[in-house]
């Protein structure tokens, strides 16, 4: 059995630096976390293959070179292989000029299952992995909130879609995109693994590997066009601590009528 989980990591809401010049985030400063749903992707890859230590799990990105020891660091979880996928000619690629992208490179590969988050925080489309099953012409399903099991021929998993759950068996291979609900803990590398080379098991591909013509990727190659974005500033809002006693309790009933909640 072989997994290819597909991750992204996007800006953390609390650390980002926005170019209001260029009007877009600035991906290279900015501090880039886990997206949650792809976590709970890459989370039941892990524990699959250690229920199935046959079992072969690769962890694929798109993004800057910054994430190479990030990348690096899946492999010291316990994944087989890691693979960045990085080119500045990438920059600016919508949801089907980046799905163009991954399916070049999964294209090449072998797999039984191709596993992804359903949405992101900085975008939220739900589009990438469908995409990419349309390009591959393989089964797909989103929003999935458990996998209650997995084979190279097929997969039964629940999907949440419009307030119903539903439990359906999909034929491998499939791309299954899956939401943080799954509820699944990644771990973190352990003291001895830190910092252990995994070079071997680790690849950056490049367009010169995928040789994608400039007007399917970056910019050109997405037919999305942003008119502008907004970036909205948090106010930092004063704590209060009252007493639990009557009058405390008076304080807090008359906030939440103020607020309109009661």
């Amino acid at each position: 059995m072989k997994i290819i989980c597909l991750v992204k990591y996007v800006p953390d809401t609390e650390k980002f630096e926005y170019d209001y010049e260029t009007d877009k985030i600035n991906r290279e400063a900015s501090r880039l976390i886990l997206n949650p749903d792809d976590r709970n992707a890459a989370a039941f890859a892990m524990r699959y293959k250690k229920q199935n230590p046959a079992a072969y799990v690769e962890v694929v990105t798109m993004g800057p070179m910054k994430l190479e020891e990030p990348m690096k660091d899946f492999v010291r979880l316990g994944a087989d292989h890691a693979t960045l996928i990085s080119d500045r000619r990438f920059a600016g690629s919508d949801s089907l000029a980046t799905s163009r992208i991954l399916s070049s490179y999964l294209s090449s590969q072998n797999y039984d299952l191709l596993l992804t988050g359903t949405h992101t925080l900085d975008g939220g489309t739900g589009h990438v992995g469908p995409q990419i099953a349309e390009t591959m012409g393989i089964n797909q399903f989103s929003n999935i909130v458990a996998i209650k099991e997995a084979t190279p021929e097929y997969s039964i998993v629940e999907a949440l879609q419009e307030e119903k759950m539903y439990r359906l068996k999909i034929d491998n291979p499939s791309v299954l995109s899956v939401t943080h609900q799954m509820n699944l803990r990644l771990g973190f590398v352990r003291y001895e693994n830190i910092g252990r080379n995994v070079d071997d098991q680790f690849t950056l591909v490049t367009n010169e590997e995928l040789q994608l013509p400039a007007e399917q990727i970056g910019g050109k190659g997405s037919p999305t066009k942003v008119k502008k974005n907004v970036v909205v500033k948090r106010e930092q809002v004063e704590h209060k601590v009252v007493k639990v006693d009557d009058e405390g309790i008076d304080e807090v009933v008359h906030f939440l009528k103020e607020k309109g909640y009661l």
